[in-house]
């Protein structure tokens, strides 16, 4: 169940990879363009991606048949416990992905950090304090070098 999931994540983010990598700017039409390589990359990310639904939509067919309602249901509450970070994880990734034009790159960035690093370690007061300041350093020191180094905008919000 859960690697049927995963395909059709896979297979989403590879047709948003196609579409969004269309967008570039292109220098000359006779040759490639700079989107040509992710387009590839995105239809054989898709392709494979949906290899694998059809293997395991096979597979959970012939278990479907055989198991009941009590079984799925207990189906589904395996997956969750088995995967319960992982769906948390792409829960505070997609509410970062919201919240960076909001909030901008800095603050959104920081609270990620710490979060996430709630999430998947351990559950210590020393532990937040070293989230904390781990998440400060490095999300300024990437902010300044970006900035000042290489001239790149990171995304600004409410705050900067």
């Amino acid at each position: 169940m859960g690697e049927l999931f995963v395909a059709v994540m896979l297979l989403l983010m590879s047709i948003l990879i196609f579409f969004q990598s269309g967008d570039f700017t292109h220098l000359n039409e006779s040759q490639l363009g700079p989107g040509s390589y992710p387009q590839l990359i995105a239809i054989l990310l898709g392709s494979l991606s949906l290899i694998l639904i059809i293997s395991q939509s096979r597979k959970l067919l012939k278990e479907t048949s055989r198991a009941s309602k009590d079984n799925l249901k207990a189906g589904f509450q395996s997956f969750y416990a088995e995967y319960k970070l992982v769906l948390q994880m792409i829960v505070l990734l997609a509410l970062y992905i919201f919240l960076i034009d909001v909030t901008g790159f800095l603050i959104t960035t920081i609270l990620f950090v710490v979060i996430a690093g709630l999430l998947i370690g351990p559950k210590e007061k020393k532990n937040l304090i070293t989230l904390s300041i781990v998440s400060v350093v490095l999300t300024l020191s990437t902010y300044l070098f970006f900035q000042n180094v290489l001239h790149v905008r990171f995304p600004g919000g409410l705050f900067f």
